[in-house]
C-alpha cells in the first residue's frame, strides 16, 4: 500500500500490519490492512484490488483535532464516498473541500499529496475506489457531464466531476457496502461490482444532480449526525420532531433542512427507511417471526408493520420471511 502519512505537519507515521484490538471490529474479510497510531488516535487503511481497480477503506479514530498530509505516488482517478462524520480536505488545484456523510464525487489527482483536517475527536470513515484512467473512455456510457472532466484528466489537471458533492441514496450506499465484502468473492466479481458502482453514480448525477452546497455550519452538521445516530441506536422508540429538536438544540427548520441536505430525506422518512432496512435483514431466514421483527423495529401494531413493509418493498413480510438466505 503505497501511502505516506504525516501528522501535524512534522512527523511521518510508521505503518504496521499488527493491528490493535480497538480496530478489530472494523476489519473486512480478504483485505490487506495496515495501521498507525499515536496520541491523535488510530488510522486503519484496508485495501482490496483486482485488474487495476483498488478499493480502499479508511478509518480514522481520532482522540483530538489533527491535520494529516497524505502522500500517494501516482495520479489517481478516485470515486470517493464519505460515510461517517465529515472531513475537510485541501487538494492542490481544487482548494478546500468538505465531504459530509453520504457525500460522494469523482476526483482526479495528478499531484502526490493533499491535506486532511479533523476538527474534533470522533470516528471518520470513507471509501475510495481507484480506477485506471482508461475506464473514462472505454467502459462508461457517453454522458455530457463527463466532457470537461475528461479533458482535464487528459491534460493531467486536478478535477472534480461536479462542483458540489452529491448525496448517495440508500440504494447506492448498499452497492458500496457490498463491495467491502468482495474479499469473499472472485476478483472478477470485485472488478464488475466496482464498475457497476461508478456507472450507477454517473447515472444518478446525470438524472438528479445537486447544484447547491450544504449550508449547515459544522456544529449544526454534528447535531444532525447526533440525531441520526440516536435514531439508529433506538429504533424501538417513536422519535418525534420535538424530541429531536430538544436533543440537538436545533429548531424545526434547521433540523428538517439539515436532514434534507445531508441525507436527502426528512427525519421521519429517514427513520422509516432505517426501520424497513433492518426489518428486511431480520426477516431473512426463520430466526425471527414477523411479530418479533415488527417489535424490534418499533412497531407495536403488527398490522401497521405489515402494511408499511408491503408498501415499502412491494412484497409482504411473511413472503420475505420465507427466504432461506440473506439477500
Amino acid at each position: 500500500m503505497q501511502i505516506k502519512l504525516i501528522a501535524d505537519n512534522y512527523k511521518e507515521l510508521a505503518f504496521t500490519d499488527q493491528l490493535p484490538d480497538v480496530l478489530a471490529n472494523y476489519l473486512i474479510p480478504g483485505a490487506t490492512s495496515v495501521t498507525t497510531s499515536g496520541d491523535f488516535g488510530h488510522v486503519l487503511f484496508q485495501q482490496l484490488q483486482s485488474e487495476g481497480i483498488v478499493i480502499r477503506l479508511q478509518h480514522f479514530l481520532m482522540n483530538r483535532a489533527c491535520t494529516f498530509t497524505m502522500l500517494e505516488f501516482e495520479p489517481l482517478l478516485k470515486l470517493r464516498f464519505h460515510l461517517v462524520n465529515h472531513i475537510q480536505y485541501h487538494m492542490e488545484g481544487l482548494g478546500n473541500l468538505v465531504f459530509y456523510e453520504q457525500g460522494y464525487n469523482l476526483l482526479y489527482f495528478p499531484f502526490q499529496n493533499h491535506r486532511i483536517h479533523f476538527q474534533h475527536a470522533g470516528v471518520y470513515v470513507s471509501i475510495d475506489i481507484h480506477y485506471p484512467v482508461y475506464v473514462l473512455s472505454q467502459m462508461l456510457p457517453p454522458l455530457v457531464l463527463m466532457n470537461d472532466f475528461q479533458k482535464k484528466v487528459i491534460h493531467q489537471q486536478p478535477a472534480m466531476l461536479t462542483p458540489v458533492n452529491q448525496v448517495a441514496n440508500r440504494s447506492l450506499l448498499a452497492q458500496v457496502y457490498q463491495l467491502t465484502q468482495a474479499g469473499k468473492r472472485s476478483e472478477a466479481s470485485l472488478h464488475a461490482g466496482s464498475l457497476a458502482v461508478l456507472i450507477a453514480c454517473l447515472e444518478n448525477i446525470s438524472e438528479l444532480p445537486l447544484w447547491e452546497p450544504v449550508t449547515l455550519s459544522m456544529p449544526e452538521a454534528q447535531a444532525i449526525y447526533l440525531a441520526k445516530r440516536r435514531m439508529q441506536e433506538d429504533l424501538k422508540h417513536d422519535w418525534t420532531l420535538k424530541e429531536l429538536t430538544l436533543l440537538t438544540g436545533l429548531n424545526d427548520y434547521k433540523l428538517k433542512t439539515g436532514f434534507q441536505q445531508l441525507y436527502q430525506s426528512s427525519p421521519a422518512d429517514y427513520l422509516r427507511d432505517v426501520r424497513m432496512e433492518k426489518a428486511w435483514h431480520l426477516l431473512s431466514g426463520k430466526k425471527y417471526s414477523v411479530s418479533q421483527v415488527a417489535e424490534e423495529v418499533g412497531y407495536t401494531n403488527l398490522s401497521a408493520f405489515s402494511k408499511a413493509f408491503k408498501k415499502y418493498y412491494n412484497i409482504t413480510a411473511r413472503e420475505r420471511s420465507k427466504f432461506s438466505v440473506e439477500s
